[in-house]
């Protein structure tokens, strides 16, 4: 999937670049191959709209100072308090090139585990790092978890069904991405039943000196 964008040059960088923001644009830049970085401005709603859709791991036409270039998104910045876009960096890719790229996990399917004993299922990945060419670039990876039919079974990479053309950064095949837990009423009773069953301090001390005190009349 490629998506579109338009972008303008601009020449206000720095703290002028709050300018761009009360009007209603993101300040961002393009760099990549040995080219000078282009500070650019984005239209607010417009790259909502394509960020929504694609995400980091999407080729983009940017249309850049007339031309049309062929990037992705590398960052983003978020305002800390309103949440709003404050700046984006965008990655200029070739299509004969690889490229890195951070890929959300799409968790699909009903587990036994939970639908029929109260479990809880635990995501223990949700995004992976990827290397592939541009062409080959997915937008998600989708995470099966009907195989989980008991507290014992897992989800592990090597389960993943993706593309012999992509590869995976950072994790071994037997690394675990999903598992399901027991419910957590059970966990939770089982520490106080245990703490039921325990003595209570002091009692043992209490009932020695009872007897010593008979002794002693």
């Amino acid at each position: 999937m490629t998506l579109k964008l338009n972008s303008n040059l601009r020449t206000l960088i720095g703290k002028k670049a709050q300018i761009i923001r009360q009007e209603g644009k993101i300040p961002a830049v393009v760099y990549g191959h040995g080219l000078e970085n282009q500070n650019i401005e984005l239209d607010y709603n417009a790259f909502d709209k394509v960020f929504k859709e694609g995400g980091e791991s999407t080729i983009i036409d940017l249309g850049v100072d007339g031309k049309e270039v062929k990037v992705i998104v590398s960052d983003v910045q978020y305002d800390p308090v309103k949440g709003r876009y404050r700046h984006v960096d965008f990655h200029q890719i070739k299509m004969d090139e690889a490229i890195t790229a951070n890929v959300e996990l799409k968790f699909v399917g009903e587990a036994k585990a939970v639908k029929e004993f109260d479990g809880v299922l635990v995501h223990n990945i949700s995004e992976l790092e990827i290397k592939c060419l541009p062409g080959d670039l997915v937008g998600e990876i989708e995470v099966d978890v009907s195989k989980l039919n008991t507290f014992d079974d897992v989800v592990t990479i090597a389960d993943l069904v993706i593309s012999d053309k992509i590869e995976i950064i950072g994790h071994e095949p037997e690394d675990v991405v999903a598992i399901v837990t027991k419910p957590r009423a059970e966990e939770v009773n089982e520490p106080v039943a245990a703490v039921e069953a325990a003595p209570v301090a002091g009692e043992e001390g209490k009932e020695e000196n009872k007897e010593k005190e008979s002794e002693a009349k």
